[in-house]
């Protein structure tokens, strides 16, 4: 596609009390008891006190107090009202959740990383699910890749916490982030937006909704967001870490019946930005060919990346002779002198690319047949991404990926809910089917040889899924549910190839006895042979290399040069997951509940690979037992909004990703159990004031294991699992009058110490840190104009939000930071 133009305008609580207290204090003491209203279908909002939140978590629309689920739930008011603009932000708001707007090991600009409750992914890769849920309308986002969503046009989000596997079409063990669009409605209605900012910041989105006639609506969004990258390129003047991204959806809702209501909607989104911003921390140099490592009693070589550079590729002759250091300031070797000091400049040499293109449509049914509702939601997304990732962060081209992905998804569910028993048996009964394909033709340059990584993937998952609610009594109702998941996971690895190996030299020189170069040996003496043709002498210099002579290449390996043998395989999961949970109302405004649910999320394959194996290695599913207690308040006639849960959870074969060899891998690491606690509210001390306020507490640790997740251990950190995380916010109607109306907002965000990959590396370690925002709106007295200005990361805090670091082999350390402070001045227009 053509490239997007855009113009060139465009210690918790005590610690963090003073700035947080001179937000509060922008908010006077007196100011003018109002009628806060608010068109979002999915809230009502009283005139005095909390209104109700409607969500949708069981399938049903209900009030948020009512439902005995762990939810974080903002309607699309409250969105805007925290400048919201895309997924990865809701987590600010919601206790025990993080959400990263990068991925590891990626320069992509549109992906995420989330966890709930210590449960995630932290890999990208097509053939690794992730652990957290993403649902857009009721339909499931597969791939970490182009989950990034902006909030353009957004009724609600609702954060469910912990398995969600009985309601929910596709595995989501960690949880679930439901996003709910708005529908089209019955009346007119038009909005407009324009912003500016820092980094040239231009956005532009149009919202329009237009009833066709009795039966039928249309509505339909535009939102085009630019602004400049906020990290400098020193090699070539350029920037890395922008946006430029386009984004629309066209709905329709027909109503043929009172009986029958069809929506059908197509959305796009195109992105056309830089790799996302990544900083050098630390380089590690090698002086010999070979890294020899002690792991786990086992005595390992490993190439360097570094060496294959200095000695073999563009300093060879001038980054010193074999066994010795280069010079460190000679500026044709990799050395430290590329590490730059400051985090928003890097020395990056690669081409300077994060392409995404999405499109999809969506076709839900729903008919009532008096009692009960028969849904179908008919999808299908089709996305292509071109990401390139510099993880060598040096003018040099020795350690470079390109990611070309080529995916698509077909899903069909059907739901089928009603009420049983004159309304005291509410049940949920669903089936669904998801189909996906494609590849990812994954290009590296990793100093001693150049090869594609990456395959095709063929995924199909069946499930079925039975919940109800009967109500025992008028206070007491009891749950239980049950889902069965038959997946079938197919990988071919025939894209794997050395194209080239950088050590072919030392063999035509002598130096080893390999003259198509060590890599090439070893993939023709071990891809597809039924045992690998190595020296086995432990008194040979060659121990463990492959047979000097060459072997023949098997049948799976054509042209001898694959990393994995050129077929296809499969892995397969047939699954229960069941759950349960009971309620009580202990009076109109307090609710307990107690729950039990398990998770699974199926296993997958490795596809980085190198130098070669002798099948595609493969991982097998993780599961999660969950218990919750929960109390749901409501006191103070509706003022104060208190929910606490508390819950305890063991995790089993936990997928986790490790450098072995030249290449990070998806590995079961073993057990592990997650125990914590949340609170959340919400306050209306008066009219004109609302406060939101959330805590998190977790406690997640290894309890056994697998020694061939290597290097982790019984004392190792969760990747992405702060042990606390905190957030406040207020929002107070300073002024109403003739004028207009006058609001200020600000919040804060807290989490504790958190390493950002399963190995604990020291670079990727990020204490503590808080986060502030402001903002001021005034609306004028027609109601139609709004001006906002305000500040994100108010007090610059930079904090890691994802990296990558391998000392043995790329001798790289990466870390990928957070935008700095950005002024906004936002106008918009509502007819």
């Amino acid at each position: 596609m053509k490239k997007i133009n855009h113009p060139k305008i465009k210690n918790l609580l005590l610690s963090n009390a003073p700035p947080m207290l001179a937000l509060l204090l922008l908010a006077p003491t007196h100011v003018y008891a109002q009628d806060r209203s608010d068109s979002n279908p999915q809230s009502e909002t009283a005139v005095s006190g909390l209104g109700d939140i409607i969500v949708t978590a069981r399938k049903r629309s209900e009030n948020l107090q009512e439902t005995p689920i762990a939810i974080t739930a903002m309607t699309g008011e409250m969105l805007e009202e925290k400048q919201i603009v895309n997924v990865a932000e809701v987590a600010k708001f919601a206790p025990n959740v993080n959400i990263s707007p990068v991925a590891n090991i990626s320069g992509s600009s549109a992906s995420i990383t989330a966890f709930i409750r210590g449960v995630g992914q932290t890999d990208f890769n097509i053939t690794v699910d992730p652990g957290v849920g993403v649902y857009v309308d009721g339909v499931y986002v597969a791939r970490s890749v182009g989950a990034l969503l902006d909030m353009a046009d957004v009724s609600s989000v609702q954060v469910l916490r912990g398995p969600q596997g009985t309601l929910f079409g596709k595995n989501t063990i960690g949880g679930a982030i439901v996003v709910n669009s708005v529908e089209p409605q019955k009346d007119f209605d038009l909005k407009l937006e324009a912003a500016t900012g820092r980094f040239n910041r231009a956005d532009f989105k149009g919202i329009i909704n237009v009833p066709l006639n009795d039966n039928l609506a249309m509505r339909a969004v535009a939102s085009y967001e630019t602004r400049d990258g906020y990290q400098k390129r020193l090699f070539d003047g350029g920037r890395q870490g922008n946006k430029d991204s386009f984004g629309g959806r066209v709905a329709f809702k027909w109503e043929p019946t009172d009986k029958l209501t069809v929506n059908l909607s197509g959305d796009i989104n195109i992105r056309r930005e830089e790799m996302a911003a990544s900083t050098l921390v630390n380089l590690f140099e090698s002086p010999n060919l070979l890294q020899i490592v002690n792991r786990n009693g086992r005595t390992l070589a490993f190439p360097s990346s570094t060496y294959a550079w200095n000695k073999l590729q563009g300093g060879a002759g001038v980054c010193g002779a074999d066994g010795q250091l280069a010079p460190v300031n000679n500026p044709l070797c990799a050395t430290t002198q590329w590490v730059t000091g400051n985090i928003d400049s890097t020395w990056s040499g690669t081409k300077n690319q994060s392409d995404f293109d999405l499109w999809g449509t969506n076709l839900t049914l729903d008919y009532d047949f008096g009692g009960i509702n028969l849904k179908s939601i008919s999808a299908y997304r089709d996305q292509k991404a071109t990401i390139q990732f510099d993880f060598d962060g040096t003018p040099h081209p020795y350690l470079q990926l390109t990611n070309n992905i080529d995916l698509w998804q077909a899903s069909q569910e059907l739901q089928l809910t009603g009420s049983l028993l004159n309304d005291r048996l509410k049940f949920v009964l669903g089936g669904y089917y998801l189909k996906e394909k494609g590849q990812d033709k994954n290009d590296l340059r990793f100093g001693f040889a150049d090869f594609f990584s990456g395959g095709k993937i063929d995924n199909d998952s069946y499930a079925a899924y039975l919940q109800a609610t009967f109500k025992v009594t008028d206070r007491f109702s009891i749950t239980p549910g049950i889902r069965y998941t038959d997946e079938t996971k197919r990988f071919d690895p025939s894209f794997q190839t050395i194209n080239r190996d950088y050590t072919a030299p030392l063999g035509q020189a002598g130096i080893l006895p390999y003259p198509d170069g060590v890599f090439i040996a070893f993939s023709q003496c071990v891809t597809g042979q039924p045992t690998p043709l190595l020296v086995t002498d432990p008194a040979s210099p060659l121990f463990g290399f492959p047979l000097p002579g060459g072997c023949a290449p098997a049948a799976t390996n054509p042209g001898g040069n694959h990393t994995m043998p050129a077929v296809q395989v499969a892995v397969k999961a047939k699954e229960w997951t069941p759950a349960i949970s009971m309620d009580y109302k202990i009076s109109d405004d307090v609710l307990a509940y107690a729950s039990y649910s398990k998770g699974f999320k199926n296993g997958g394959f490795t596809q980085r690979i190198f130098p070669a194996e002798q099948v595609a290695p493969s991982f097998t599913p993780e599961f999660v037992e969950s218990y919750e207690i929960g109390l749901k308040t409501e006191i103070f006639d509706r003022r104060l909004r208190v929910n606490i849960a508390a819950f305890l959870s063991d995790y089993s074969n936990i997928q986790v990703v490790v450098n072995e060899g030249i290449a990070p891998r998806a590995r079961n690491a073993g057990t592990g159990r997650i125990k914590g606690f949340e609170i959340e509210g919400e306050a209306a001390p008066a009219d004109w004031l609302r406060l939101t306020f959330g805590v998190g507490y977790l406690d997640a640790y290894f309890r056994e294991i697998d020694p061939a997740a290597f290097p982790i251990g019984l004392n190792s950190k969760f990747a992405f699992v702060p042990e606390w995380t905190g957030s406040a916010s207020f929002n107070a109607d300073v002024y109403r009058g003739d004028r207009g109306k006058l609001t200020l907002r600000g919040d804060w965000s807290y989490q504790s110490t958190t390493y950002k990959d399963a190995l604990n590396s020291s670079e990727l370690k990020q204490p503590g840190y808080s986060v502030f925002g402001a903002s001021a709106s005034f609306t004028e007295s027609s109601e139609h104009f709004t001006v906002t200005a305000g500040v994100t990361n108010l007090t610059d805090k930079r904090y890691i939000q994802g990296g990558y670091v391998d000392r043995d082999v790329a001798g790289t350390a990466l870390a990928t930071y957070s935008r700095p402070r950005e002024w906004f001045l936002k106008l918009a227009y509502k007819y």
